[in-house]
């Protein structure tokens, strides 16, 4: 394991890289394994190296309701361990995956106060608290159309690597209705629908879908 080759590290000196391998361990996850729970401590920075997660809740019904899919390389749920709180939500694999897991408390002692190491931090806080305003504008939007149009929008590049199952429970919808918007849209012209490759065709109006 090189830290140099993880980007958040790269500016650190051969010295401070062997300091951060001293208080770090490096573990693998089967698809499905957890990786904490709702509510668990963590003394444990979490650098997520390899795979995806998802980040979950239950409702009272205790269905299951995804708030953010994170792929490597990103730091996990990192606001807990800057508040010193326990973890807001549920996190485990859907892939294969390691984690590089920091000491957290020696490397805000030894670490944070750098400021390359700190604007990245930051920058991965602010990230996360964008991802939740779209969850919070997603989960309380009473327009399903545009909830779709704007996952579609907003995931251009990267939706054609998931599936609509997946998509689906991202967007806290049943499958069929999923489908059935897709379709709608196909029909306006808006996008293009290949086998399960996605292809926006008019920008603007899909745009109009949801603002």
């Amino acid at each position: 394991m090189n830290l140099k080759d993880y980007y958040f590290f790269n500016s650190l000196s051969d010295a401070e890289i062997k300091r951060l391998e001293e208080i770090s361990f490096l573990k693998k996850f089967s698809r499905g394994e957890i990786l904490f729970y709702e509510k668990d401590q963590s003394k444990y920075l979490h650098l997520l190296v390899k795979g995806i997660v998802k980040i979950y809740k239950h409702d009272y019904k205790d269905n299951e309701l995804v708030i953010h899919n994170i792929n490597a390389l990103s730091f996990i749920a990192e606001i807990a361990n800057y508040e010193e709180k326990p973890f807001p939500a549920n996190c485990s694999f859907e892939t294969k995956g390691e984690v590089l897991l920091i000491d957290y408390e020696k490397f805000r002692d030894e670490f944070l106060y750098k400021k390359d190491i700190a604007m990245l931090f930051i920058k991965s806080l602010s990230q996360k608290i964008k991802y939740l305003e779209g969850f919070i504008n997603n989960s309380v939007s009473i327009d399903v159309n545009a909830k779709v149009a704007k996952f579609i929008y907003d995931n251009e590049n990267t939706i054609n690597s998931m599936k609509q199952i997946k998509i689906a429970e991202i967007l806290n919808i049943r499958e069929e209705t999923l489908s059935r918007k897709i379709s709608a849209f196909v029909k306006k012209g808006i996008i293009k629908k290949e086998k399960r490759d996605i292809t926006i065709l008019d920008h603007e109006k899909l745009l109009e879908e949801f603002v």
